[in-house]
């Protein structure tokens, strides 16, 4: 049994405790959450405030070997190209795989218990299966050829066997609107559908809306010159390309949502129930130097989660250094709105909000310490820092 008490405990699904206390029994399964009374020798108090392991909504694990090759500000479509270049190819089997288990250890001492990650190939499961960080796989199509949207969807087939053989968590999901024939969004959805949840990338730039609404910008110029066939011009924006093919039960992750409107935020959440806005602030500064609108998000208690991208995109994949970004932007979020947003919504869009996510007795969820708090007006500093306590599923990082 472990006792485990800090100036502040944030159950996430309730109030804030000052002097709060977990208690954990043997597998790290909450038994009991309460305020300190009197400090014994059995309680580890420590100088901060306890939280649940966060949820990275939204990562690649298998593009970390990329980490500071790509060369930032270049917009959604500079992005695109050099990503396509033979450079994202050079790095040989035994490098991609030594850069994605140091990625994997970097999350976990980062306070990450689970994550979304989108892959392509079935190189990042090795890793995923070794890992006590949840994963769930999002097996990601995009392909503009029609002609082998059949092909494209049997060998996603074949990658989402392969990991539920390994005991691993997969689906199959849509890469963006922009980057997709008409034969293979739709059959892509079905297949989402029918899985109950999808992730796919959204409005990361106006290049983006651009192109569903004139076929011109600098995405239109990329895939043209690249010889590539461009999706329909509907002269509306990327979002309302998706939103008809997706069922409103289905639990839908839309990440980036640069360049969404107020507009396009009411007609999502009016067609979709379960529908979770991903932040990736890091990646989109990196990308595009904008961010999301992630004031009117919280003015609107959108249910929003927080995700890192790449190491493609990101120098860190750290849940804690997304939540002070959006802090330094929009510093009128309360503490408690990001920790939930960080925690218990990206539970909620993976389905593991009956493990994850909140601090509440018969879960287990983690425990992680945030110090150097601003105690006074109960907010993150530039100087705020993580440290795991416990993993999630019963892995004890400091006893």
């Amino acid at each position: 049994m472990r006792r485990i008490a800090a100036h502040y405990l944030f159950p996430v699904a309730g109030k804030p405790l000052h002097r709060g206390v977990v208690m954990l029994n043997d597998e790290n399964v909450i038994v009991d959450i309460g305020t300190l009374q009197n400090e014994t020798e059995s309680t580890e108090f420590y100088n901060g405030i306890l939280v649940p392991g966060f949820v990275n909504a939204h990562c690649h694990l298998e593009l970390s070997h990329l980490k500071n090759a790509c060369t930032p500000h270049g917009g959604l479509a500079g992005f695109i190209r050099q990503m396509n270049s033979p450079a994202r190819y050079r790095a040989s089997a035994a490098e991609r795989s030594a850069a994605m288990s140091a990625a994997d250890r970097e999350m976990q001492a980062e306070g990450i218990v689970a994550a979304g990650d989108v892959c392509n190939t079935a190189e990042s499961f090795a890793v995923k299966q070794s890992s006590p960080v949840f994963y769930h796989s999002f097996i990601e199509l995009a392909g503009l050829d029609e002609s082998i949207a059949g092909e494209k969807l049997q060998s996603a087939r074949l990658l989402a066997a392969g990991a539920h053989a390994m005991g691993l968590t997969a689906s199959i999901t849509p890469h963006a609107a922009y980057s997709m024939s008409e034969p293979l969004l739709a059959a892509t959805f079905v297949v989402a559908n029918a899985a109950g949840i999808v992730s796919v990338h959204n409005q990361e730039g106006e290049e983006e809306d651009d192109l569903f609404l004139s076929g011109s910008g600098a995405l239109s110029e990329l895939f043209t010159g690249s010889g590539y066939a461009l999706p329909p011009v509907t002269g509306e924006r990327s979002i309302y390309r998706l939103l008809p093919y997706i069922k409103p039960q289905t639990r839908t992750l839309l990440v980036h949502n640069v360049t969404t409107t107020e507009e396009d935020y009411e007609a999502a959440t009016r067609r979709l129930p379960c529908l979770t806005w991903v932040c990736c602030p890091l990646s989109n500064l990196q990308i595009s130097r904008r961010l999301p609108p992630v004031d009117w998000f919280y003015k609107r208690n959108a249910q929003v989660a927080i995700g890192t991208d790449s190491l493609a995109s990101n120098s860190r994949l750290s849940i804690i250094e997304e939540l002070k970004t959006i802090h330094k932007h929009f510093p009128q979020i309360p503490l408690h709105t990001l920790l939930q947003w960080a925690t218990l919504n990206g539970a909620r869009a993976l389905d593991k909000e009956r493990e994850l996510g909140s601090l509440c007795t018969g879960k287990r969820p983690g425990i992680v310490l945030i110090e150097n708090i601003d105690f006074t007006n109960m907010q993150l500093t530039s100087d705020s820092k993580v440290t795991p306590l416990t993993g999630n599923y019963g892995d004890t990082i400091i006893s």
